[in-house]
């Protein structure tokens, strides 16, 4: 029926027989995707009762019309207010890294509303006790609104105080935005989607303390947490600063270590990629399944990048241009080019930079748009470099660039999702449906002794 295959946590499966196997392994999958059963099975709605738990169209129509004037408040207090002034750089260091967070979180909610509407069943892929947890798309924008709300409320207010000479208090509330944010997450009870939240903090827990088995939920936010390290690197300046005031400390120490020019801020931002990089080497010394560590070697590329870039901040002039800038190109055009290899080859398994296959594409696809596909492999790689926007000189000091990269990686990361789910789905599969039949007249069988994971 073909070579059986070792499978890796969070990636491809090996295959032991070469070429010709892998052949045997697409004709099977292809054979697989005909039978009825299989179908049945992945196109299966994930969520039977998403349609009850709308909003209600009074209700949702009061939260767009305040989540309205909150932004059109905010645009005209920016409007208004100095690009330059005092307070609208306090703005830009208190609310640009929420949006990048709330905007990862619409976007998963679209992610599950498009996996929802075409009745692909993704829950499939994650254990079978987050399954009744994870959220369907209605709550997730009930979460979206909620947040974005908060935030668009906070904002207009910072700004419209700043206009009226009430500078203080924006400031006071700007701090409040984030413990109630922060109290939100961890408020305790099942209330405001309190299951949700739970699971939430537990899979950032296992992440970030990993002494538990990985599971695809959690190497699944640990990516995600990976595009999102600048913003919430720049949460933790905020979080920093605002501790830092209200334990006394002094002005030039708060400004030495609460920056994000300090190595303070490096490790924040190294951070999510260091716990990806022990969830790989977690897997590959329980498991021993070596592309893990190449795995591990594409999130440790990382770091000389964010390294060679602090000492921007941190050496001389000469010694920036002469040396350190040279090598912070070298290493992120190494990490952007092993990045991208990765997405396209492992993560969604093109075969791009596999010659000879006649195909850039994989014979099994299981979303109907061929052009979806050619699109996503070329935007991921324009979004993989959009850093070097940062090598021109007109481009580096603009008005919101950091801002601007860091929603085009939360978009990067969407569409990635949606490809990597897939694979993990067919992955599934080729597990289960690894014996019985094929294309042949007995028709596929699940195997009962297969561990439903694509792990």
């Amino acid at each position: 029926m073909g070579p059986k295959p070792t499978t890796r946590e969070g990636e491809v499966e090996v295959f032991e027989d070469g070429g010709e196997a892998q052949k045997e392994r697409e004709t099977e999958l292809v054979s697989l995707l005909g039978f009825r059963e299989v179908r049945e099975e992945l196109f299966m709605r994930p969520h039977e009762n998403a349609g009850d738990r709308e909003m209600r169209a009074s209700t949702l129509r009061a939260v767009v019309v305040l989540e309205a004037l909150a932004f059109l408040v905010t645009l005209l207090g920016l409007w208004y207010i100095p690009n330059d002034g005092e307070y609208i750089i306090i703005f830009r260091v208190f609310y640009f890294p929420l949006l990048p967070l709330v905007a990862m979180l619409w976007l998963w909610g679209v992610n599950v509303q498009v996996w929802t509407q075409f009745r692909l069943n993704y829950l499939k892929v994650f254990e079978v006790e987050d399954r009744v947890i994870l959220p369907c798309h209605e709550d997730v924008f009930k979460m979206a609104h909620i947040f974005s709300l908060i935030v668009l409320a906070s904002s207009s207010f910072f700004l419209f105080c700043t206009l009226f000479g009430f500078e203080i208090l924006a400031i006071r509330q700007a701090e409040l935005l984030y413990l109630i944010l922060i109290v939100l997450i961890l408020l305790p009870g099942d209330w405001i989607f309190g299951k949700q939240r739970r699971f939430f903090v537990s899979t950032l827990t296992r992440i970030a303390l990993p002494f538990w088995e990985v599971s695809f939920a959690d190497f699944l936010l640990a990516d995600v947490v990976t595009s999102l390290a600048r913003p919430l690197a720049d949460t933790a300046v905020v979080g920093c600063r605002i501790t830092s005031s209200y334990l006394g400390l002094g002005l030039r120490k708060t400004s030495d270590v609460c920056n994000a020019h300090s190595w303070t801020y490096s490790a924040a931002l190294a951070l999510p990629y260091a716990w990806r990089l022990v969830q790989c080497v977690k897997i590959y010394s329980s498991r021993g399944e070596r592309p893990q560590l190449a795995n591990a070697v594409k999130y440790f590329t990382a770091f000389p990048v964010i390294y060679f870039s602090a000492m921007k901040y941190h050496s001389p002039r000469e010694d920036w241009v002469g040396f350190y800038r040279p090598a912070w190109i070298a290493c992120a055009v190494l990490n952007s080019g092993f990045s991208y290899y990765w997405d396209i080859a492992r993560d969604w398994e093109f075969q791009l930079f596999s010659p000879g296959k006649g195909t850039v594409l994989r014979p099994d696809l299981v979303y109907e748009n061929k052009k979806g596909y050619r699109l996503a492999i070329l935007s991921n790689l324009v979004l993989r470099i959009s850093w070097t926007c940062k090598l021109s000189a007109q481009l580096r000091h603009m008005y919101g660039l950091s801002l601007v990269l860091s929603l085009m990686e939360v978009f990067r990361r969407f569409q990635w999702m949606f490809l990597r789910i897939e694979v993990a789905l067919l992955k599934d599969l080729r597990k289960a449906y690894s014996g019985g039949g094929g294309g042949g007249a007995g028709g596929a069988k699940r195997r009962a002794d297969v561990k439903e994971s694509p792990l």
